[in-house]
């Protein structure tokens, strides 16, 4: 039985699932370096710093309330340009007074603002900013704006600062000594740690691999060379889950099957080695007593009519052991190809049994057997090939007529469940020998005195067998009632 869970669970999703739990730790990692990268290298002071200088996120339409307390640290204040540029509202000491500004004037101011808008901030290097047009090469005020909309109108807002303010701060970023040499036994810290967590989840992640692919398949591979090799009997346990629990369950089926098509195999030849000694042992002993018999009468060595007479019975009941001898091995073989068919008619079976056993009648008075029988009234339908059958019953009839001494009792039973019809044939007469009970059924089975007397091919029961599973049943060799022992026959309804 395949072992399955409720909501079945494949290999890819399991590896897409490790996949991304790993890359995830990965971009983790990343995003913890950087963070951390730019807190050591940059420092949180000059990320706050960037944030009161920039003016897209200082100013906001609500210009009257905004905090400006960081900026006026550093001598800065904001200004409010309406859409021709005039200066419309200030806050915070104002060093650099303006009425209104040309667009060159804005866009010289605005130098730093570039510089605060991109995130390339690099470590060793020293701020420098480089303004178009005709103006002093050093700056003594500074600016950054940013465009709004209020009240309908288009305006303009401005942070302004000191120049010297801003060099001063960012002259953090080319450290030196102590704090270079501090910084760098961090970073290198900081990277062996990543570097360790990283290693660990990649060796996790390549132990899960093994462990559900790898090794299940080593183990498949192995388990497949030895099935190819003949060695049917092994068995695999892969010890995974997913798509590998319905493999190892096909494969130990698979190699179940061919141990078992293996037997059977080597059975079927052990018949046939067996049957081909049996035909030439049987077919032996009377082509020798014939060719004896043959051979006298020819010679006339045999000179009274009487003995003459004696010798063409005895040849005439050889021929006649032979033919059917020849005739059962036949129609063994017409059962054995699998393209033999049979002649199926429905038929009323419990009719069809007591006109069998009514022909019978006189072989069981003539050896004085006692034959009972219990077959009921009711109606049994089967789809039998009537020819077949009857076959199969006179041979069991036969059996029970050949085998017992004289004031044997036997008892005749059909009887049916709905599913399958048995008809059982019991008497309390010779037993079967211990040592044929197992092997009754194969081909000539019979003992060796019932053979050397020339009475029997030893096919009868095995034609019985091949009938019944042609039909879909089974015969069997069963104890009855009281002692008795017999064969039941066991057929299909309609």
């Amino acid at each position: 039985m395949n072992r399955f869970i409720s909501q079945k669970k494949t290999l890819s999703r399991y590896i897409i699932k490790k996949y991304l739990s790993f890359l995830i730790v990965i971009l983790l990692l990343f995003s913890l370096i950087r963070n951390i990268s730019a807190l050591l290298f940059f420092g949180s002071d000059n990320l706050n710093f960037s944030r009161i200088l920039d003016a897209e996120t200082l100013i906001t339409p609500d210009y009257e309330n905004t905090d400006i307390s960081g900026l006026a640290d550093i001598n800065g204040w904001i200004e409010i340009l309406d859409e021709k540029n005039r200066v419309i509202y200030t806050k915070g000491n104002v060093l650099d007074p303006h009425s209104e500004y040309t667009q060159d004037e804005l866009l010289e101011m605005n130098a730093l603002g570039g510089f605060l808008g991109k995130t390339s901030l690099t470590v060793g290097g020293v701020l420098n900013l480089t303004y178009k047009g005709s103006v002093q090469d050093t700056p003594e005020y500074l600016a950054t704006y940013t465009v709004f909309e209020r009240g309908g109108q288009t305006l303009t807002g401005l942070v302004r600062f000191p120049a010297e303010k801003v060099s001063a701060r960012f002259s953090f970023l080319n450290p030196g000594g102590e704090l270079r040499t501090a910084m760098y036994q961090t970073g290198a810290a900081l990277f062996a740690a990543c570097t360790a967590v990283f290693l660990f989840f990649l060796l996790r992640y390549a132990r899960a691999i093994r462990t559900h692919v790898a090794a299940p398949n080593e183990t498949l591979v192995n388990g497949l060379r030895e099935i190819t090799s003949g060695n049917y009997g092994t068995r695999i346990r892969l010890n995974a889950e997913y798509e590998y629990r319905e493999i190892e369950d096909s494969f130990n089926l698979l190699a179940e099957e061919l141990m078992t098509a293996t037997k059977e195999r080597e059975r079927l030849n052990r018949e046939r080695r067996q049957l081909l000694s049996n035909i030439a042992h049987d077919l032996k002993t009377p082509i020798t007593t014939l060719q004896g018999y043959a051979k006298a009468l020819s010679d006339h060595v045999v000179k009274s009519p009487e003995q003459q007479e004696e010798y063409l019975s005895a040849i005439y009941r050889k021929s006649v052991h032979m033919t059917d001898l020849v005739n059962k091995l036949l129609e063994y073989s017409r059962l054995e190809n699998d393209t033999y068919h049979l002649h199926l008619e429905d038929t009323e079976f419990t009719e069809f049994v007591r006109t069998v056993i009514i022909d019978q009648y006189g072989a069981f008075e003539n050896r004085r057997i006692e034959l009972e029988t219990e077959i009921p009234d009711s109606e049994i339908c089967l789809s039998i090939d009537r020819t077949e059958i009857r076959r199969v019953l006179l041979n069991l009839l036969g059996n029970c007529i050949a085998h017992n001494p004289p004031g044997t009792s036997a008892r005749a039973v059909v009887r049916s469940d709905g599913h399958f019809c048995t008809f059982g044939l019991w008497d309390n007469g010779t037993p079967i020998p211990e040592e044929l009970r197992d092997s009754v059924f194969e081909p000539f089975v019979c003992g060796d005195a019932s053979r050397q007397s020339g009475n029997g091919s030893g096919l009868g029961l095995s034609i019985c067998r091949k009938v019944a599973e042609k039909h879909g049943g089974t015969i069997v060799l069963k104890e009855g009632p009281d002692g008795y022992k017999g064969f039941v026959l066991s057929l299909p309804c309609i």
